[in-house]
């Protein structure tokens, strides 16, 4: 059963009939049952939305990270690496400041202590890293992405293979990157050409 019909079992996120009108006065949604699927939680809010001017289009749920495979989530965490790549640290970039704000959602603690310390080894042979930087974290996937066939045995085992085994290994490590991101893409970035298959039909 997919997620997002986990409400027909009877919970109604207002709670029970007596007192339905009122919670949903005082937007005072219980999402217990998904609190769990990120991604369903942060869709069922936003279609929830007080305000019905910010909930979301149809062609836009039916492209909600809640449905993406593998392949279409690493995807978005490259293209958003590849778009913060172009923001300059020296000048005040709200996207900048609004991803790396999110860093102790997404990443939880610095996320070089959620990593193999062959994984760190084999990253520090390149470039220094900011570890508690959701910018950096993003690069580091992208690029042993783009190079997953140059990396040494040990560590393609390491981080499974490409998409499933890839993706597992980082959302098994950060379970909230996906939808931080996107929040912060869908703010800042979804009229960019490159983030349109990802929010509606081209």
């Amino acid at each position: 059963m997919c997620p997002i019909f986990l409400y027909d079992w009877g919970r109604h996120p207002f709670g029970e009939r007596l007192e339905r009108d009122v919670t949903i006065l005082k937007n005072r949604k219980d999402l217990f049952l998904i609190e769990s699927i990120l991604e369903a939680e942060d869709l069922i809010s936003r279609l929830l939305n007080p305000d019905p001017n910010l909930r979301p289009k149809a062609i836009e749920v039916l492209h909600h990270p809640l449905f993406w495979n593998s392949v279409m989530r690493l995807s978005f965490l490259q293209d958003a690496s590849d778009r913060v790549e172009l923001e300059d640290r020296e000048t005040d970039s709200n996207l900048l400041r609004t991803l790396e704000s999110i860093a102790p959602m997404a990443l939880g603690a610095k996320w070089d202590e959620k990593m193999e310390p062959a994984f760190i080894t084999n990253i520090g042979r390149y470039r220094r890293y900011k570890y508690d930087s959701v910018r950096d974290l993003l690069r580091v996937m992208r690029n042993k992405l783009n190079h997953y066939r140059e990396l040494p045995q040990e560590i393609q085992e390491l981080v499974g293979s490409v998409p499933e085994g890839f993706n597992d290994y980082f959302a098994s490590r950060f379970p909230r990157l996906l939808i931080e991101v996107y929040r912060v893409i869908y703010e800042y970035c979804k009229e960019d050409e490159c983030f349109q298959r990802y929010l509606r039909d081209n």
